[in-house]
Formats: C-alpha cells, sequence, structure tokens
C-alpha cells in the first residue's frame, strides 16, 4: 500500500512539470519586437562574438533565444563566414537551427545557408 501512495505522488507531481519539448522542422512566428530583438542578436553574435559565447535576446520570459557563433572561416567566394547556432523558446518549445553566414558589409552579415538542428541517428 505504501509504494502505491508513492507511485501516485510521483505521478501527480510528474504531471506538473509540462515537459520542454525541441521542434527543429519549424521556427515560431515572431512578432516585430521579437524579429528586431533577433536580428540585431544575430548581427552582433557573428561581428564581435567569440566562438562558443552565445548572444542572448528576450521578449518576454516567455519568449527568447541566442545566437552562438561556431567556428569562422574565410572563403574565396564570399569571403569572412561564421557557422552558428540559434535557439529559440517560445514557451515550453524549443527551436534550434544551425547555418552559415558570410559578412558582406561591416556589422552585415547575410545567412547562405540555415537547417534545422539533427543530431546523428
Amino acid at each position: 500500500m505504501r509504494h502505491w501512495f508513492v507511485i501516485v505522488a510521483v505521478a501527480a507531481l510528474s504531471a506538473c512539470a509540462l515537459p520542454t519539448t525541441e521542434d527543429p522542422s519549424e521556427l515560431p512566428t515572431l512578432n516585430e519586437a521579437a524579429q528586431g530583438k533577433r536580428f540585431a542578436a544575430f548581427q552582433a553574435a557573428l561581428e564581435y562574438g567569440r566562438s562558443d559565447q552565445p548572444v542572448q535576446w528576450q521578449v518576454s520570459a516567455e519568449l527568447r533565444g541566442s545566437v552562438t557563433p561556431i567556428d569562422t572561416v574565410r572563403s574565396r567566394t564570399d569571403g569572412w563566414c561564421r557557422s552558428y547556432e540559434e535557439l529559440i523558446a517560445d514557451g515550453t518549445k524549443r527551436y534550434r537551427v544551425v547555418g552559415i553566414a558570410c559578412r558582406k558589409a561591416p556589422r552585415r552579415w547575410l545567412v547562405l545557408d540555415v537547417r534545422p538542428f539533427t543530431e546523428g541517428r
């Protein structure tokens, strides 16, 4: 009987915490304020950020994100390019993408490729 009580209590408590889900296939629709903060963080991270140091943005407790430069390379055709990881949290959902952007002008980075982040299967 005592074990039954523990199982019921654990089940009830675990139902209180909503699981965090990660959805790599799509991104949330962001309002103008969120898009502005996301864009500013993106440009700052790629222009001034050190590798593996995230630049964060936030509109509310539920809507926030970060851009983390990963690697920097020099391309003959595209100049300076950086790979990056972007995380966006929208309520209990988490979105993760990785991409490559190249510097087209001072403090102006253009995305060349972006893909949902998936780990090796």
